[in-house]
């Protein structure tokens, strides 16, 4: 990458490199198809299986993966803060609520519990995320610096 592609202002010092933010994106956005895809599947028993936990515990896994999935890309970047969390949230809360409000077009049956689910999900894994980021920010601050690039004071 020449010095003209690149930003004229510096990633923050806690962001990882460009490619495992990448990943995560990939990753954080084919979760997300394959969840719109399975609440929306009209025989939902079809994609769990017999042995399946109740609807109310998926739903609580599906969305903390989502949140945590989705708040890794957004932290990947750097200067994770109470800001990026709650913005995540949001998203993803109308997200959660586009989802649910959406499945009776597919013979679904919306539940406004399902939702409240869905949010105690998102707060699970963003919160996760959070307390990674904070466990994790002593670790990566310094191993950038010492890349070369500029920490911002």
């Amino acid at each position: 990458m020449t010095d003209a592609q690149r930003s004229p202002i510096p990633p923050p010092p806690d962001a990882l490199p460009g490619l495992w933010q990448r990943v995560l994106d990939l990753l954080a956005a084919a979760y997300a198809c394959v969840l719109v895809y399975a609440t929306h599947h009209p025989k939902p028993a079809e994609l769990v299986g017999p042995d399946a936990p109740g609807d109310k515990t998926l739903h609580l896994i599906a969305y903390t993966l989502l949140g945590g999935a989705v708040a890794a890309a957004v932290a990947s970047r750097g200067g994770w803060n109470w800001r990026s969390a709650a913005t995540v949230f949001v998203a993803l809360a109308l997200f959660a609520a586009a989802d649910e409000i959406t499945q009776p077009l597919f013979g679904r049956f919306a539940d406004i519990l399902d939702w409240a689910y869905d949010e105690l999900g998102l707060v699970a894994g963003i919160g996760a995320v959070t307390v990674a980021v904070l466990l994790l920010r002593p670790f990566i601050t310094p191993r950038v610096a010492r890349r070369g690039e500029s920490t911002a004071q």
